[in-house]
């Protein structure tokens, strides 16, 4: 043998691990005489022995205790480079999203069922970030969703900024309450929500800072007690959970965060307000295929959330 076998190293270290060659064989499902022929051949090899053999089994020389240590050193750092190295092959990507249980979770559920992918989703309270990360290519798309009403100022903005936009989904708003609050009623066809004894809760627009605000006026708010702004969705579940007068005005909520909160969503009719799910990506960038096809695998994933 003229080179140095990296089997035959891992050989000689079973033996060291196990005391004995017998035992060694046994671990390494080989036959004892092929085992020892190995070591032999290696120490030939090597040009000095490993082991000192005697009645009582083998013991190592110094040489042996020496270089063995070293092997396997350098055996773990190889393995270790070999994880690396996978992990530096898997394809990464990253998506920025608005602060959305819907596109979090439909993301994490994609990216399950595609180990060969190394894919991130994170929120951004400030719509001027988000933007920036896709114009700047930080993040390969940005999912979003806004009321229909802001549709023309926004897309006059995407322009601006070279952003092209592709449509996912559409829905009404909703009215989320708890399903134990006196306001939610299951059993009428549909099921209802009493807004009369209501305080309606409002998040913050998310595209204030690029000043395209949210007007009432365009979309009529059913007739409530009053009106109040929610502070993020922990704040917004929390306030439900103690509040029993409260109905939140949303979109679309992951139903994994509907059911873990015991919450219900009644569609406000007649439809007063929509809202638009979508992304955004770079208009002047060509998406890969395999771009391509991992986006309309999240688009297949939203479909199916909006069907369940």
């Amino acid at each position: 043998m003229e080179e140095l076998d990296l089997k035959y190293l891992q050989y000689a270290l079973a033996v060291v691990r196990y005391g004995s060659v017998t035992q060694a064989a046994r671990a390494l499902y080989l036959a004892q005489p092929n085992l020892s022929r190995a070591i032999g051949e290696l120490e030939q090899s090597l040009g000095f022995p490993l082991f000192l053999r005697t009645r009582q089994g083998m013991s190592l020389t110094p040489q042996g205790e020496r270089f063995l240590t070293e092997v396997e050193t350098l055996l773990d750092r190889l393995s270790d480079l070999a994880r690396e190295c996978r992990q530096e092959s898997r394809r990464r990507v990253h998506f920025a999203c608005v602060p959305s249980s819907l596109f979090v979770n439909t993301v994490l559920e994609t990216a399950r069922g595609l180990p060969d992918w190394s894919i991130q989703c994170e929120e951004y309270y400030d719509c001027r970030e988000l933007f920036d990360r896709v114009g700047k290519g930080a993040s390969l798309a940005a999912f979003l969703t806004f009321g229909t009403e802001m549709r023309e100022e926004l897309f006059a903005y995407f322009a601006r900024r070279n952003l092209r936009y592709h449509p996912l989904a559409q829905s009404p708003a909703y009215g989320v309450v708890r399903r134990t609050s006196s306001l939610y009623h299951p059993e009428t066809v549909p099921p209802s929500i009493r807004y009369d004894e209501a305080l309606l809760m409002l998040n913050v627009t998310y595209f204030d800072p690029i000043g395209v605000h949210f007007q009432p006026e365009r979309s009529p708010l059913p007739p409530a007690k009053g009106i109040c702004h929610g502070v993020g969705r922990a704040g917004n579940l929390d306030m439900l959970e103690s509040m029993d007068h409260l109905v939140m005005i949303s979109c679309h909520i992951h139903s994994k965060i509907m059911a873990r909160n015991e919450l219900a969503a009644v569609p406000i009719r007649p439809a007063s307000m929509d809202y638009e799910y979508g992304f955004l990506t770079r208009a002047d960038v060509r998406l890969s295929l395999e771009e391509q096809a991992l986006l309309e695998k999240i688009e297949g994933e939203v479909q199916r959330e909006f069907e369940a």
